[in-house]
């Protein structure tokens, strides 16, 4: 080596050595922060893959909220990062950026009318999250994932142990038919209905379906209010709750209620799904009012999901990829109306108490019978109808009229489009019971 060049670049004064020993920390200092930075990167990555290998396991856990809030109903709220939300690591996401508004404004007109009062607590009392986040009502229930069956309004048991799962429905549908529907809306009453017992659950909903139920590839998209004391244990007793289902295997294995699973993307910073809705009526009270919500899902070309207006906000959407092949920019079917849901033994042949609707039968009409209205539907090309009654078939509440039924009605004193009257108390609970308590 080049005695000279070697010399030179030996510091010949206190001040050379200060400049070298700075020169040497920051150098130091720049190694540390890469490092560092690599090594976030790499946990931010490890952390990543964990949350996706957990989604397997229907696992998967929402980031840490960046404020919780406690609602007067005795619930709490937390405000997740959209992008901490579990949505973010379902498989068929895996890069998906999230949308935060619909891409186009064709869709039904709003049919209720604006209100400076919000249907929930958490958006009354706190305004709604922080800009970013999206709010989370925290689990109080060790239901993670909750089936739901349907099989064309008829009557369907599921054995559960040593006891029978009974769903009762009544809907009206439209004609199935491959491809041809992309929306669906209606108004529905907002209930407070009377359940036998906790296990039990009363529901007003729609649903979205495509593919086939025998060959385990039936899809739905599901949108409503329900009353279901075991996924809510500390709410008041009839509280009705917004709630969202989906499946994309007939209910065996995927899908679940609200936010409980990947899947459903939210991106509203108000609206609680899994939320009670406070302003409801009970029998006692619809004689002189009803509250509504309206609901809508509109499937978007452009963004390849199915968006879900809440009372004309857009709250959020379910990607079509996590439907397997099916629920890809169309359905096959249409549905509106309600179900119960109850629990006997196996040798027990008693039907239920656990009320629909309001508890009224429909020959009540309005304000004492459940309803929903302007019911109408998007064809395949986005293009919304009213649904006429000639086009609506009914399902169930035809083999025990007197446990629960519907009526389908057209033209009446209202703009109210299409709409049906639906409902009842159980077979234990006649007709004659329900006039002496309409009369208090």
């Amino acid at each position: 080596m080049d005695s000279h060049l070697t010399s030179s670049l030996i510091p010949r004064n206190w001040k050379q050595w200060k400049f070298w020993i700075f020169v040497c920390v920051q150098l130091l200092l720049i190694v540390g922060s890469t490092q560092a930075d690599r090594k976030l990167q790499q946990q931010s990555a490890n952390q990543l893959r964990q949350l996706q290998a957990h989604t397997i396991n229907n696992n998967t856990q929402h980031a840490p909220p960046v404020m919780s809030f406690s609602v007067s109903d005795g619930s709490w709220v937390d405000c997740i990062p959209i992008e901490g939300q579990i949505a973010a690591y379902h498989p068929a996401l895996n890069g998906h950026k999230i949308h935060t508004e619909p891409s186009s404004s064709t869709r039904r007109s709003s049919r209720v009318q604006s209100s400076h009062l919000h249907p929930q607590l958490f958006a009354r009392e706190q305004g709604g999250c922080p800009e970013g986040s999206i709010p989370l009502k925290r689990s109080d229930s060790s239901h993670k994932f909750l089936k739901k069956s349907t099989t064309n309004g008829t009557e369907l048991i599921i054995p559960k142990g040593n006891k029978r799962e009974i769903h009762e429905h009544v809907t009206v549908a439209l004609q199935q038919s491959p491809h041809s529907y992309s929306g669906s809306h209606a108004v529905f009453s907002v209930n407070g209905p009377i359940l036998e017992s906790e296990e039990d659950f009363s529901l007003s909903q729609l649903w979205i379906f495509d593919g086939e139920w025998d060959d385990g590839t039936w899809s739905t998209i599901e949108v409503g209010w329900q009353t279901q004391p075991l996924m809510h244990p500390h709410d008041e007793p009839l509280a009705p709750h917004l709630f969202i289902f989906w499946t994309h295997d007939a209910y065996n294995n995927t899908g679940c209620y609200d936010l409980e699973c990947p899947g459903f993307v939210q991106v509203d910073s108000k609206w609680v799904i899994g939320g009670a809705m406070p302003s409801y009526t009970t029998l006692a009270e619809n004689k002189s009012l009803e509250f509504e919500v309206e609901l809508e899902v509109l499937y978007d070309p452009a963004q390849s999901v199915w968006w879900l207006y809440v009372n004309n906000d857009p709250v959020g959407y379910w990607p079509a990829s996590i439907f397997d092949g099916r629920l890809q920019g169309s359905a096959s079917k249409l549905e509106w109306g309600g179900e119960i849901c109850y629990f006997r033994e196996a040798n027990v042949d008693v039907r239920s108490k656990t009320a629909m609707g309001s508890g009224a039968l429909p020959l009540h009409g309005y304000p004492i019978a459940a309803y929903l209205r302007n019911i109408s539907y998007a064809d395949a090309d986005g293009h919304f109808f009213d649904a006429k009654p000639s086009v609506l078939r009914r399902h169930g509440g035809r083999q025990f009229p007197l446990c629960y039924d519907i009526a389908i009605q057209e033209n009446g004193s209202r703009d109210w489009g299409a709409y049906f009257f639906f409902g009842g108390s159980g077979l234990n609970n006649p007709v004659k019971d329900l006039r002496e308590i309409l009369k208090e």
